[in-house]
């Protein structure tokens, strides 16, 4: 980073004198946004106690948690979203003392102009990042700042403070014109670009707490749900929370859970997992969960069911049984542990598992043999038996 940039992002973490410093007074404005198991960053941008966060932080939830860096906490319910921008935007229905950020719409974000972006990190801290605008916010495009955020930006969200502490955009995940669709670096929406939705939310906040929450297809603008994988009006795939990290392998995971009935979309719980209840036919008469998970590369499907928790006792004689059971019955799948859970998983290469297999046997054939494996050990050894995700 040259001296210059260093001078004037220097001049923006003092700006004031012996005052409270530009950044620190925004440091105030800005929130850590949970939904479930995501977490993202946002900020105040109006009277009414609105925050601005990305859509990939609040997901299809509707209900989400809001806190301070001072420690203050609060629910919120998200009242607006736009997935294809990625922004969704959260009113808290408790007073979390927070004033809104001061907005820049014009200028737009300048070529060569020294920014801070306050993101939000565990345990509700905020970490600063400095960067430089690389590429303007013009005729609508988004802005690219240097050095890219990339995965520290988290779920995106984060304010771009300029060196009077006024936002002047927002970082988001949505691409810019001509980028390859895997490309994974963040970008800047100018403030200007958000006019016309904060507008619509500067209303007293009784009245935004009652509004229906819609999403809208970013082809066609019809709305959809959780519940679909593609528009219903236009085909198009819809989007998810989570980023696309292996497209192709990812719609090969799709395919085969359409084939048993199930929406890929409402399913998937990480970027590289879905969660599914199913029961084998003929087999036992509870459903057991089925994790559906990617490889790191993408190459490889795998399915895991759990089976037991480990027995507190006898434990030579239950690992021997789980060596054996491994070597001579257990065919492609294969017994294991995690943690203190016995879990039956089965591997395949994506290029294999559907061309190769009838999928609905797949996901039958390996419940089944959990089935048979949960009572082997539940009887022999008195392990507590597990059907889900609670361990």
């Amino acid at each position: 980073m040259s001296s210059r940039i260093a001078s004037s992002l220097g001049e923006l973490m003092q700006h004031g004198g012996a005052e409270e410093s530009v950044l620190g007074v925004a440091r105030r404005g800005v929130v850590t946004v949970t939904s479930g198991t995501s977490s993202g960053t946002g900020w105040v941008a109006l009277g009414n106690g609105v925050i601005v966060t990305s859509w990939r932080t609040v997901g299809f939830q509707a209900e989400v948690t809001l806190s301070t860096e001072e420690g203050r906490r609060a629910a919120g319910r998200v009242v607006a979203v736009d997935a294809e921008r990625d922004l969704a935007f959260v009113l808290p229905l408790e007073a979390l003392g927070v004033v809104p950020l001061p907005l820049r719409a014009d200028p737009l974000p300048r070529l060569g102009e020294a920014v801070t972006t306050l993101i939000a990190a565990p345990g509700d801290t905020l970490v600063t990042a400095m960067a430089v605008v690389c590429a303007e916010g013009r005729g609508g495009e988004l802005a690219a700042l240097d050095p890219d955020l990339g995965v520290r930006a988290g779920r995106g969200g984060s304010p771009v403070i300029d060196a009077a502490g006024r936002v002047i955009g927002v970082i988001t995940t949505a691409r810019r014109s001509g980028r390859d669709p895997l490309d994974r670096s963040r970008c800047v929406l100018p403030v200007g670009l958000l006019s016309r939705d904060l507008r619509a939310l500067d209303v007293p906040a009784e009245g935004l707490g009652e509004r229906t929450l819609i999403h809208r297809c970013p082809g066609c603008t019809e709305a959809f749900s959780a519940d679909n994988d593609r528009c219903e009006s236009c085909g198009i795939l819809l989007p998810h929370a989570y980023e696309s990290e292996s497209p192709g392998a990812e719609r090969v995971v799709r395919d085969a859970l359409a084939a048993l009935g199930i929406v890929a979309n409402k399913a998937r719980v990480g970027p590289r997992a879905w969660r599914i209840q199913h029961r084998a036919l003929g087999g036992d008469a509870t459903p057991s969960e089925v994790t559906v998970r990617l490889d790191s590369a993408g190459l490889q499907v795998i399915l895991r069911v759990p089976l037991v928790r480990l027995p507190s006792a006898n434990h030579e004689p239950f690992y021997r049984l789980l060596l054996t059971a491994n070597d001579q019955t257990s065919g492609v799948c294969r017994l294991s542990l995690a943690g203190d859970v016995v879990v039956l998983s089965f591997f395949e290469p994506v290029s294999a598992f559907a061309s190769e297999h009838d999928v609905a046997a797949v996901f039958h054939d390996l419940v089944r043999l959990a089935d048979q494996y949960r009572k082997v050990l539940a009887e022999l050894f008195g392990a507590e038996p597990l059907r889900d995700g609670s361990w």
